[in-house]
């Protein structure tokens, strides 16, 4: 749900996006919620499912809303998930009653700034203002990194990586894991795997070669599982 202001922008520092992601327990954000509408122009209120889809290509803040006591999987998820932008994105957390050592493990997982306590809307605001700002400086460095379950995959930098660790594949192979990777778990035809990995329209590959590479594939990832055989169709990722 987007909420949006008509004041206009900070001079130079021009429109912002934000995302406030309220945790599950976190008490309600109304106040400074309005306060950021009031201040920043354009607010976006969303809830911990927002992590399991792409974050937005665009430069951005997240604003964290937590309660107390957040467990420290659920921050570095957080992290994980905008590192997957191709975009710089800012993550400042928001503890209204959190302690020193919830801030200390916000920054620790990768949150670029953190407030505790009592804090007023205005002094929010001006955080996120200030965030802004320095990724506005961070030059543009687009990426082709994709991420699904278990796997990231970066077709830029020819690599693909499984639990923190790097496969390495050929170029036929990382065109097929780059087809299977973007659709998310749902399951390909042979036929779009092939102009996927070698090109539409090139009839000199057959779809028979489409599975010699899905078997390199299972080899090579040491879990024959994690790329299924659907029936009648093709292949899909296992979603865990």
């Amino acid at each position: 749900m987007a909420r949006q202001a008509t004041n206009p922008d900070y001079g130079a520092v021009g429109p912002i996006r934000v995302t406030v992601l309220t945790a599950n327990g976190a008490p309600s954000t109304e106040r400074c919620v309005e306060g950021l509408v009031r201040e920043v122009i354009d607010v976006s209120l969303e809830t911990p499912e927002v992590l399991e889809e792409p974050p937005e290509d665009e430069r951005s803040v997240v604003v964290v809303w937590l309660p107390p006591g957040v467990n420290a999987d659920f921050y570095e998820r957080v992290v994980e998930w905008v590192s997957g932008a191709s975009e710089p994105v800012a993550v400042l957390g928001v503890g209204v009653e959190s302690q020193t050592h919830d801030a200390e493990t916000a920054l620790a997982a990768g949150f670029d700034d953190f407030m505790a306590s009592r804090f007023s809307p205005r002094e929010l605001a001006a955080r996120v203002r200030a965030l802004h700002r320095r990724i506005r400086l961070v030059p543009s460095q687009r990426r082709d990194r994709q991420r699904y379950g278990r796997f990231v995959l970066d077709s830029m930098g020819h690599q693909l990586w499984i639990d923190g660790k790097s496969i390495p594949l050929t170029a036929t192979e990382l065109g097929v894991m780059s087809a299977l990777v973007g659709a998310r778990g749902q399951a390909l035809p042979r036929a779009r795997i092939l102009d996927s990995a070698w090109g539409d329209g090139n009839f000199e590959v057959s779809e028979r070669a489409v599975d010699n590479v899905i078997l390199r594939l299972r080899r090579k990832l040491g879990d024959p599982g994690l790329i299924e055989t659907v029936r009648g169709v093709g292949f899909r990722l296992a979603n865990s």
